[in-house]
């Protein structure tokens, strides 16, 4: 569904060139931690065939929502991310319950007309991430922790996935490893972290433990042969500073996709 956007601002300047979004990783304990991931379409213009976490765009009905319950400003991220969640795959997480529910096109409207509120509370705030400056489109996500609190069904929205499944943190990075799923930067480093913990109630306690959460910034680094994704702690990140004003840049990164070079799966094509 193709909603208007709420403009990002930082302190009084707003900033133009940033989309905001939210993401959430809905978790459930089985023999291990599970967490809900979606495949976008092959055909998607941006990360095609990608397994990710449901999110999306934070918007101007987000906002107004969060205005009407009386929620802090900030809150649109939230609403966001539950919106998503639910349009994509059919779960709402609400004040009373985790819910599945027939896919619909707009859950807000939806909710009007039925008992059910967005059980923001229930979101755990952890990480934040804001693409790289050299890019033309670029994201500033929150990523949610949110737990299953009972036994849901989870389909998808075939208009804009084309897969879902409930899997481990270490399933998922293994299916990576081996060729079967194509997982971006981001959201590797999200399952790496999820799997450090080895039960749900100690995920929420370490999650938790991480607030206030600094916004996490990589840089992109193009080789002859292929091209990386930074992180501030990883050697030549501070090296990579000069390139972030190449203009240049997204030619290289575009000549080593063509020649088939290693490119993160956020960047790699498909026919």
């Amino acid at each position: 569904m193709v909603r208007s956007q709420a403009p990002v601002t930082m302190g009084r300047c707003p900033v133009t060139n940033l989309r905001r979004a939210s993401t959430v990783c809905l978790v459930r304990e089985r023999d291990d931690i599970e967490i809900l991931m979606v495949q976008r379409p092959h055909t998607a213009r941006f990360m095609p065939g990608v397994w990710v976490f449901p999110g999306g765009v934070v918007d101007e009905e987000d906002a107004a929502y969060a205005v009407e319950r009386g929620f802090t400003a900030s809150a649109d991220w939230e609403v966001a991310a539950l919106r998503e969640l639910a349009e994509e795959t059919g779960v709402w997480v609400t004040t009373t319950g985790t819910l599945s529910f027939p896919i619909v096109d707009d859950v807000l409207a939806a909710l009007a007309s039925s008992p059910y509120e967005l059980g923001t509370e229930h979101l755990t705030y952890f990480s934040n991430w804001i693409t790289p400056s050299v890019f033309p489109i670029r994201f500033d996500t929150r990523f949610f922790l949110a737990v299953e609190a009972g036994d849901v069904d989870a389909t998808f929205n075939s208009d804009e996935l084309i897969g879902v499944d409930w899997v481990s943190p270490g399933e998922a990075l293994e299916r990576e490893s081996r060729g079967e799923w194509d997982v971006a930067f981001p959201t590797r480093r999200t399952l790496q972290l999820l799997g450090a913990a080895t039960s749900v109630a100690d995920l929420v306690d370490m999650l938790e433990s991480l607030a206030p959460v600094p916004p996490i910034e990589p840089r992109l680094h193009v080789g002859e042969d292929d091209a990386k994704i930074l992180m501030p702690d990883d050697p030549g990140f501070e090296a990579a500073r000069p390139s972030q004003d190449d203009p240049t840049i997204l030619k290289r990164l575009g000549d080593v996709i063509a020649h088939g070079g290693r490119v993160p799966a956020e960047f790699k094509r498909r026919t």
